[in-house]
């Protein structure tokens, strides 16, 4: 069995009264529906993608990259059609 820690906190009453109604229509107590969303939220957060923001930091060097990426374009299209 998993060790269990016992948590207590705040919460407006508009989300407790909305916990409680979330509780009753699905048969299962609001510690149930508490721990459900805080592992539905870590998972989430273990999802994150990890070189979203990489280059934050970098903002001249992605102008750079811009530029010569819209520069190279300019001179050699992406599509040549026939005929024009």
């Amino acid at each position: 069995m998993r060790e269990s820690i016992s948590l207590q906190f705040l919460v407006p009453k508009t989300i407790y009264q909305a916990l409680k109604r979330a509780a009753k229509k699905t048969n299962r107590s609001e510690s149930e529906l508490v721990l459900a969303a805080l592992r539905a939220y870590l998972d989430n957060l273990a999802k994150v993608d990890p070189f979203l923001g990489m280059f934050a930091n970098e903002a001249e060097m992605i102008d750079d990259v811009v530029s010569y990426a819209m520069k190279t374009r300019e001179s050699t299209p992406l599509r040549i059609h026939e005929g024009k």
